[in-house]
């Protein structure tokens, strides 16, 4: 990928979540706003999450870095993928999570008008029934 400059740097600490990755991880690429990176942080993940990672940098290697380390918890990854950010911010997005359309630019938009931090709202959905709330 290079050290090319990013405003914004998105942080996902991997671990355990084959079942939801896809979706987090096409979340963040299908984004609108386009001066960002992708930090995938592999915690040692047993399952599929570490080829999974692969395949994403392997089709998007402009946008995704990857580490893959042993498991040594969340504070661990967050800091491991904060370590390697290129970008001028950093979001964090748990991996069993994905992000709305729009809300990297609407984030990025506010935090622009001289914020220290902002932060969105959180929808809930109940993967059964597709009920939010």
């Amino acid at each position: 990928m290079g050290d090319r400059q990013v405003k914004v740097s998105v942080l996902v600490p991997i671990y355990k979540v084959e079942k939801y990755l896809h979706r987090c991880l096409d979340s963040v690429i299908s984004q609108n706003f386009q001066d960002y990176e992708l930090v995938l942080v592999d915690d040692g993940s047993p399952d599929n999450c570490p080829a999974i990672c692969d395949k994403y940098q392997s089709r998007y290697p402009d946008i995704v870095k990857i580490i893959h380390k042993e498991n040594k918890g969340l504070p661990s990854a967050r800091l491991a993928g904060f370590e390697v950010a290129k970008g001028e911010y950093v979001i964090f997005v748990d991996s069993d999570d994905y992000m709305a359309s729009g809300s990297l630019q609407a984030l990025y938009s506010e935090i622009s008008k001289g914020y220290d931090v902002v932060r969105g709202r959180i929808m809930r959905e109940d993967l059964q029934t597709g009920n939010r709330w």
